[in-house]
């Protein structure tokens, strides 16, 4: 076997042990590939997150083995119900893939959350929705930003099949509209050129030309 081939295998086996640790990793967008793992590029480009590619009918054992267990046990449906409201608020786009979305507020998921109970909201459902948003982050199937009140799909959600994609569409729509978000920090606006005033071309006298 080739120098390269041996460090190729040994540079694949330490960013395995490091995925199997501690889970789908961030890292800097210049790191080579790694053979099974797939790259989901951040939003502005500045990292890459590296998460195992899931092998077709892959059970909760090989999951917990690849440092990708499924949604967290704990309060399973609630926070199933949760992962499913933070889709339809951050995946707005439904004719492009889910990642890397865009950024939902707590505020909507307490109103898709509400709306969804039939019922208004009780003092106990921010309770549950903060603890879901934890366990989802911890698992990287969301980012979330407890401080500023935000949230992302994570980057587990590269997994998702074409299949499991037009299961999500059709329970968004089975989902209430989550009202417009109100970001920590607004996208900047575009600072549109002024239209360009078109300058009148002056006429000029032609000067009459003599016969003679």
């Amino acid at each position: 076997m080739s120098t390269e081939a041996v460090e190729r295998r040994l540079h694949n086996a330490l960013w395995w042990a490091k995925v199997q640790s501690a889970g789908p990793l961030e890292i800097d967008p210049d790191t080579p590939a790694v053979a099974g793992l797939t790259r989901a590029a951040a939003p502005d480009g500045s990292a890459v997150w590296l998460v195992p590619t899931m092998p077709s009918g892959a059970g909760h054992s090989v999951l917990e083995e690849l440092g990708a267990p499924p949604v967290p046990v704990e309060l399973p449906n609630e926070t199933a119900r949760l992962l499913a409201i933070c889709v339809a608020c951050c995946w707005t786009d439904r004719s492009a893939p889910a990642w890397p979305g865009t950024t939902g507020t707590l505020a909507q998921i307490r109103s898709v959350y509400a709306g969804m109970r039939g019922r208004g909201e009780q003092p106990s459902d921010l309770t549950l929705i903060i603890g879901s948003l934890r366990r989802l982050h911890a698992t990287h199937w969301l980012l979330w930003n407890e401080k500023a009140g935000e949230v992302r799909l994570g980057p587990r959600v590269v997994t998702w099949t074409a299949a499991d994609l037009t299961t999500l569409r059709d329970l968004c729509r089975h989902l209430p509209d989550p009202p417009t978000p109100v970001l920590s920090t607004p996208a900047p606006k575009v600072e549109q050129p002024a239209p360009e005033l078109s300058t009148p071309v002056p006429e000029v006298e032609q000067p009459e030309v003599s016969d003679e």
